[in-house]
């Protein structure tokens, strides 16, 4: 089962990105990008995550770096938007890549493959909305739900957008990426935890430049200010959690 949604993903990535480029209608950039990601797990390496960045807009569907979507509804002026996509959750852990010997005998946590349905409402005064995701490829159980403002700021050229907001994730969910098991226990030395549901509250900064040549670079920040729930595991000794893209595109 998980091969076949594997590859109804890849399909589906092909599919958007051939019609995407070759259709004129379409309005298409690209470019390459990195994500860097600050890990809160006790000496656990930072992954650095390069990526192709394409941004694709359509009438009926997108792709806006590493999130690719479909427009569910979205009215004349555009203020109220209804999206379906699939976007990659940054939370892994990986025990060959930690200094702490304990950590080490733990098993992986893997990244997520979030297939989220997301409720945006633009106002003359900032974007408020409302996303549900869950992991499609059934690495870590449970749900999550996200709820944000942002206020794009538009100076000649360059748009920078301040956001806050508040991320749930269910007992199942916060278990899989935090909890450790009785036998992870056993085989560490570690206490045995039993995670339940998380509410972490985070800021984040958005901003991007228009040369003249056409260049579109951009940058964005996401810092998280993890819940109890999330600090209180032996696996983690931050109180944070920072993750960080950086990037350049050119229309085509």
């Amino acid at each position: 089962m998980k091969k076949n949604i594997k590859n109804s993903i890849a399909f589906i990535l092909g599919f958007v990105f051939i019609f995407g480029t070759i259709v004129p209608s379409f309005a298409a950039d690209g470019g390459v990008g990195l994500v860097w990601i600050r890990s809160p797990y006790k000496g656990h390496d930072d992954y650095y995550i390069p990526f192709p960045s394409l941004q694709i807009e359509s009438k009926y569907f997108f792709i806006r770096e590493l999130k690719l979507g479909f427009y569910l509804y979205r009215d004349d002026t555009e203020e109220n938007e209804l999206t379906l996509g699939i976007m990659p959750g940054f939370t892994m852990f990986n025990p060959d890549k930690t200094t702490d010997y304990k950590l080490s005998f733990l098993d992986k946590r893997k990244m997520a493959a979030d297939v989220y349905l997301q409720f945006v409402k633009r106002y003359r005064y900032g974007t408020i909305g409302a996303k549900a995701f869950m992991d499609a490829l059934g690495n870590a159980d449970g749900f999550g739900i996200d709820a944000f403002y942002k206020l794009p700021i538009f100076i000649n050229e360059f748009t920078i957008t301040p956001g806050a907001g508040l991320s749930y994730l269910s007992g199942d969910r916060t278990e899989y990426y935090y909890g450790i098991s009785r036998a992870e226990a056993l085989r560490s030395g570690l206490a045995a935890y039993h995670a339940d549901y998380s509410i972490t509250p985070y800021v984040s900064l958005e901003a991007s430049l228009l040369t003249e040549n056409g260049w579109n670079i951009f940058a964005n920040a996401k810092y998280s200010f993890l819940s109890d729930e999330i600090k209180d595991s032996p696996m983690i000794d931050e109180e944070h959690e920072l993750i960080l893209s950086v990037g350049a595109m050119m229309s085509f």
